[in-house]
């Protein structure tokens, strides 16, 4: 089984279970970022959107890129209704994002996925 299908048919039920973070985490990333009010951010294996929400809800513009559809679909259910969430089907190691398009890249907890 590939990594990007480890979450098929479980999308919601991750998304009811998994907790945020923790909000000192995310005043954090964005103190050291130094981001601003223009910033756009990158969640890469974004999964149902968890870090992304906590994101979209300091005003950020959040690219979601996630390549499995359960994970991603749940993600675009819950973030889509705010314009400044862009949701992409693609994995970490083919984003399909332009080079230096983006102010920060966040990856919550998805790294160990990634093939290098």
């Amino acid at each position: 089984m590939e990594s990007t299908d480890k979450f098929t048919d479980k999308a919601e039920i991750y998304a009811k279970y998994r907790p945020s973070y923790p909000l000192e985490y995310i005043e954090y990333l964005i103190s050291e970022a130094g981001l601003n009010e223009e910033s756009m951010i990158a969640d890469i294996g974004s999964g149902t959107g968890i870090i992304s929400r906590q994101l979209l809800g300091r005003g950020y513009t959040v690219i979601g890129v996630e390549p499995n559809d359960d994970m991603r679909k749940v993600a675009e259910q819950t973030l889509k209704p705010d314009s400044r969430f862009i949701s992409v089907k693609a994995t970490a190691e083919n984003t399909t994002l332009n080079d230096n398009s983006v102010d920060l890249v966040t990856v919550a907890q998805a790294f160990h996925w990634f093939h290098f």
